[in-house]
């Protein structure tokens, strides 16, 4: 009903009795204080979500106080709710998640909110709004039990006060203006596995990967793709447990860089996608052995150092090799024998029906040929000897001259 929008007041009668509960409304254009008011009805209602019903006022959330068994509440973009809202969400026992994104919730109303004692309280979203280090202040002693914690675009540069909060163990700090002394303030956080400082330009991003290589991370989103350099891939790898690492388009990485990551032995996500890296480079990654997901888009690495390199990760599922100078080689010598690959993309490559030949030899189920040299009977014959591929793109495809391929991929 709410997909063909026909949710109103009074077809939610219709549910009078049920046991709702989970209740999504996000984006829903006719979630009005009227319509919210039905929701007395459903006593019990555990999850509920209005992200972006910009028709909500904070009158109309009053009717949150009755629902007591509530846990999940996300509130994100209702862009007129003010501290008034908040009013009404105080005395919730068991209200666990709380997303406040984009409202005009501030210092003030939060101070209250957190007064009352919101026991239960473990996850805290409040992304792009007004508060300040005021709020954060009070964290530690009225939510102790906070888990998650984000504060990504806020105008918040101090937050040491978080070193506080001994159950916290994920932090977004995305786009904000972090000053390094809070850095190094969280830098001996016990418990903290999770921390991202995705557009942070305030700390040079070398320095800061120095002041958090003593967590315990397990994922980390990088600081400005400008300030990291190989040196602060010296400092990354002391994060031994970290189990993702995205550095697309960090274009100061280079193949020097890269002979630190064996110490990552337990990654299993790495993007190199459009950095100057090189074969040179990929040799360094043959030691991540626990590596299921591998992504050298826009990188001037050729098939031969591509084969050599994956052929040595015995765990790899995910490759993408788009936009890449690779040809038909790279499918013989080294993607036919990962056993493990079930997704490959080869798109803008050199791969011809050649390749496509050795691609019969594995697995896979999603394949992306958009702009490669293979033919539509190529492909076609592909999928009659590969019964498990359920998704295959392959629009665009161009034939190449001789001129095209490397001596490498030239037929015998």
């Amino acid at each position: 009903m709410i997909h063909h929008r026909l949710l109103r007041p009074k077809t939610l009668e219709l549910f009078f009795g049920c046991h709702i509960q989970t209740l999504l409304l996000s984006c829903y254009p006719y979630a009005t204080n009227e319509l919210l008011r039905q929701l007395r009805a459903f006593q019990s209602l555990r999850h509920l979500s209005l992200v972006s019903c910009s028709l909500l006022t904070d009158q109309g959330l009053s009717v949150v106080r009755h629902l007591q068994r509530l846990q999940h509440l996300n509130l994100s973009a209702c862009v007129k709710l003010t501290d008034a809202c908040l009013h009404f969400i105080k005395g919730l026992p068991h209200l666990s998640h709380l997303a406040l994104d984009q409202t005009k919730i501030s210092d003030c109303g939060m101070a209250d909110y957190l007064h009352s004692a919101p026991s239960a309280l473990s996850h805290l979203s409040l992304n792009r709004t007004a508060i300040t280090e005021r709020t954060l202040r009070l964290l530690p002693q009225y939510a102790p039990s906070l888990v998650l914690l984000s504060l990504k675009q806020t105008e918040i540069s101090d937050f040491s006060a978080l070193q506080q909060l001994s159950h916290l163990h994920t932090l977004h700090l995305d786009d904000t203006c972090v000053s390094q002394a809070s850095l190094a303030a969280l830098a001996s956080h016990p418990a903290l596995s999770t921390l991202t400082l995705s557009g942070v330009q305030s700390v040079d991003g070398d320095r800061a990967l120095q002041l958090v290589s003593g967590l315990p991370l397990a994922q980390l989103s990088l600081p400005s793709r400008h300030t990291v350099t190989d040196s602060g891939l010296h400092f990354l790898c002391r994060l031994e447990g970290l189990l993702e690492l995205d550095l697309t388009d960090f274009t100061h990485i280079s193949d020097e860089g890269l002979r630190h990551l064996p110490q990552l032995h337990r990654l299993r996500r790495l993007s190199l996608c459009n950095t100057p890296v090189t074969d040179s480079g990929l040799q360094h990654l043959q030691g991540l052995r626990h590596l299921e997901e591998l992504c050298l888009d826009r990188t001037a690495v050729s098939s031969t150092g591509v084969a050599r390199c994956i052929t040595r990760l015995p765990l790899l599922q995910v490759l993408g090799l788009a936009s890449t100078p690779v040809g038909d080689s790279v499918v013989r010598l080294g993607i036919s024998r990962c056993k493990q690959l079930h997704k490959v993309n080869l798109s803008r490559t050199r791969v011809t029906d050649r390749g496509l030949r050795y691609l019969r030899q594995v697995p896979i189920a999603q394949v992306n040929l958009d702009g490669s040299g293979v033919t539509a009977a190529g492909v076609a014959s592909l999928l009659a000897a590969c019964p498990s591929i359920v998704s295959i793109r392959a629009s665009h495809l161009q034939a190449l001259s001789p001129e095209q391929l490397s001596d490498e991929e030239l037929p015998s």
